[in-house]
């Protein structure tokens, strides 16, 4: 045979075999050709041994418009994951028979925290997965860092930050996992997902090569701490808008009516106030709004006007250790809107804050000019008048005008005075009743404030006893912060301790061995032995491995008549991702200011006696501390998903020292 006819056969049969394999490429999925959208992710998977197809008709069939079950979806993230299914001897679900292959993906998918129950005691394997519902597991699966692209702003119009699943969506979106809807402006969060479409979803999440184009990382939450100020509403039907533009309907995020307050964060030279509404940041017409201090007192009318002494501070609140929100120059005129004790309400820039009555001095008034050929009875409507106080002064003397005082001072060193009771009570909010009786529709005795101290006889359920400059009556005691004036600062005090999920919830988990829930009941145990040696009463919302609902530990602080509840927590996200952050609710809350400090407090202590990443005090609405008005917080202690932190939070040398930086931090606020 020849050399020409021997290269003829070889490149004959090299043809073939090419041709057969793009046959059976091409015909791998009759209903998924080679130009259909999820070609590539589908076929990686099928290679990965992720799915499978359907034969029918002797047709091998992927189904790519079906909707994908929860349990096709539990099969898929654990294969995808490369975990195994987990043999039990008995089914978590009455719906999902033990023994079967969906059993072993089923009860694997739960116990790695990919799914929980779809109702009570059931999966629910044939129900249709939602989008919704994928985010969370798609998070979960593949470690992506919910809680940091939570707190950025997306696109979709029809979710929003308080929403339940919005992290998880920010997740997927910011991974490049998800682009939304056709337009890229709505999520559609409810909507059942096609098999096509979880295919390529889990290709992205799995595989780089398969995402999207990354977005530009959005603007955070706002954090009330960063707000300059706060505006109320001057009008009805005043419309919240997406952008300082009102040429645009599409951006109106929805109305208020008059008396709607926000926090602030600009003010616009072009007539726009950004503000935070539900969550995000928000625009509203300067033209309709009234400008608030950070304690709620309004700019209304100026009552007279003073000068700086030097260059001095504009603070954000009556506190020398608050922000310094701008320096006024020496000299420069001040414009009063309102005297509180010590501190002049004024503004600069539109800015509202407060500056020392110490640092500024009066302005001189110009005697009259002598004539000599007529002299003038004085006019009354030129008598000066005594300027209005807003609000209830301090109980300390007003300092003279010092010229020499530096700008910057010192934090005062407030004693609080020494009552004729062993318990006294400080006021967390501005215009809390005195009732004749315990009961909220008994004769108000008269009005107290924030910061003001009452003497405190007895404490029964939700009412406090109490005396007020002569008065006695009761009081709500979650509108009090109790002062103890001798022992321990906590005797006494009623802390309701919530360690984090329990029995068929395991929390978040590293590998098979390490489980929240066992972490943070170890925590919660010391933490409340170290409370009840100092006097306090400890109620836990599980002593075991149980499992009490959300709902359930809030009914449980309320029936205890909680005065504090701190919920514990472990956290898992990327293996980067590592540190101790502290939450309290984002909903308007009464006592929000207290549980801002009981948060600062336990977190501050947590990172320095653990050396803990510190990430901070956030606000977000979970659900057992949204459903409570008294003071409550929801530590996350670190990432189980870190190394480092993992290591900490399975040493019992750490777990002492974690569970005593939470009572520290509990003493330091009461301490205040």
């Amino acid at each position: 045979m020849s050399f020409k006819k021997v290269s003829l056969m070889l490149i004959v049969v090299i043809m073939s075999m090419f041709n057969i394999h793009n046959v059976y490429a091409n015909a791998r999925f009759a209903d998924v050709p080679t130009s259909h959208g999820a070609y590539g992710e589908v076929n990686y998977l099928v290679d990965l041994g992720v799915i499978k197809g359907y034969t029918e008709n002797g047709k091998t069939i992927f189904k790519p418009n079906a909707p994908v079950t929860r349990g096709q979806v539990a099969k898929m993230v654990v294969e995808a994951t490369g975990s195994k299914p987990l043999v039990v001897q008995k089914s978590s679900f009455s719906d999902v028979q033990v023994g079967t292959e969906l059993s072993g993906y089923v009860e694997r998918a739960v116990e790695l925290g990919y799914f929980s129950a779809y109702s009570q005691g059931k999966f629910g394997p044939n129900v249709p997965l939602t989008r919704d519902e994928m985010s969370r597991v798609l998070v979960s699966a593949f470690n992506l860092d919910a809680e940091e692209y939570g707190k950025l702003t997306v696109p979709f119009t029809d979710i929003k930050p308080t929403d339940a699943y919005y992290k998880y969506i920010a997740a997927i979106y910011y991974s490049g996992i998800t682009k939304g809807d056709t337009t890229g402006t709505k999520y559609n969060a409810t909507e059942v997902v096609k098999r096509s479409q979880f295919a390529s979803f889990i290709a992205r999440a799995k595989n780089e090569k398969y995402r999207l184009d990354l977005p530009v990382k959005g603007v955070t939450i706002p954090n009330v701490t960063d707000a300059i100020g706060q505006v109320r509403a001057t009008t009805d039907n005043l419309n919240i808008r997406s952008s300082a533009n009102s040429a645009n309907a599409s951006n109106i995020l929805g109305k208020v009516n008059t008396g709607a307050t926000f926090h602030l964060y600009e003010i616009g030279a072009d007539g726009w106030l950004k503000i935070a509404y539900e969550g995000r940041y928000a625009y509203i017409s300067k033209d309709y709004a009234q400008l608030v201090a950070a304690d709620g007192q309004a700019l209304d009318k100026v009552i007279k006007e003073v000068k700086a002494l030097g260059d001095i501070n504009l603070y954000k609140a009556r506190d020398v250790s608050s922000q310094a929100m701008a320096t006024i120059t020496d000299d420069a005129t001040i414009k009063v809107y309102g005297t509180t004790g010590n501190w002049y309400l004024t503004e600069k820039n539109g800015i509202p804050g407060y500056v020392r009555i110490s640092q500024t001095k009066e302005i001189a008034v110009e005697p009259p000019a002598n004539n000599d050929d007529e002299t003038e009875a004085p006019n009354d409507s030129s008598e000066e008048e005594t300027p209005p106080v807003v609000g209830t002064p301090d109980p300390e003397p007003e300092e003279p005008a010092t010229p020499e005082e530096p700008s910057v001072e010192e934090p005062e060193t407030i004693i609080p005075p020494t009552l004729n009771t062993t318990t006294i009570g400080s006021a967390t909010v501005d215009g809390l009743h005195i009732r004749a009786s315990a009961s909220g529709s008994a004769a108000s005795l008269g009005k107290i404030n924030r910061g003001t101290l009452v003497e405190v006889h007895s404490i029964s359920g939700n009412w406090a006893n109490i005396t007020y400059n002569g008065t006695t009556g009761y009081v709500h005691k979650t509108y009090l912060r109790f002062i103890n004036q001798t022992g321990s600062k906590i005797a006494g005090r009623i802390i309701v301790i919530d360690p984090g999920h329990g029995g068929k919830d395991p929390g978040t988990t590293h590998g098979k061995t390490i489980q929240e829930k066992e972490i943070t009941l170890k925590v919660s145990n010391l933490v409340k032995a170290k409370l009840e040696a100092s006097g306090a009463v400890v109620k836990m919302t599980r002593v075991g491995d149980t499992y009490p609902s959300l709902q359930d530990r809030v009914d449980f602080a309320k029936n205890n008549y909680a005065e504090m509840f701190v919920s514990i927590h472990v956290n898992s996200a990327s293996s980067s991702a590592k540190g101790t952050e502290t939450y309290y609710s984002v909903s308007s809350n009464d006592n929000e200011k207290e549980d801002f400090a009981l948060a600062t407090a336990i977190n501050s202590q947590i990172v320095k006696q653990a050396k803990m990443n510190n990430r901070g005090v956030k606000r977000v609405d979970y659900y057992v501390i949204k459903g409570l008005v008294l003071p409550a917080v929801l530590v996350e202690l670190g990432f189980i998903s870190n190394e480092e932190d993992r290591s900490k939070l399975t040493d019992d040398k750490y777990i002492e020292i974690f569970a005593q930086a939470i009572y520290d931090g509990i003493v330091e606020y009461y301490s205040r």
